[in-house]
């Protein structure tokens, strides 16, 4: 797998209301790299078979985009 580049990954952090310091980069993109990685070797094929959920939060709101 090939590793984000530091623009992809301060963009992730974006996304979920983080913002990540230039200092913190490395670290970030070492932790994320690593579980991407095991996540690759995870094949379970009938996990497709399953239809996600929506996530609803206390209170009713529903975060689908």
């Amino acid at each position: 797998m090939e590793r984000l580049t530091n623009a992809e990954i301060k963009a992730l952090g974006r996304a979920v209301g983080l913002d990540i310091a230039d200092s913190d980069l490395a670290r970030v993109n070492n932790g994320l790299t690593a579980i991407l990685e095991l996540m690759e070797e995870i094949d379970l094929p009938e996990a497709n078979l399953v239809e996600p959920l929506p996530l609803i939060l206390p209170g009713g709101e529903d975060q689908r985009g």
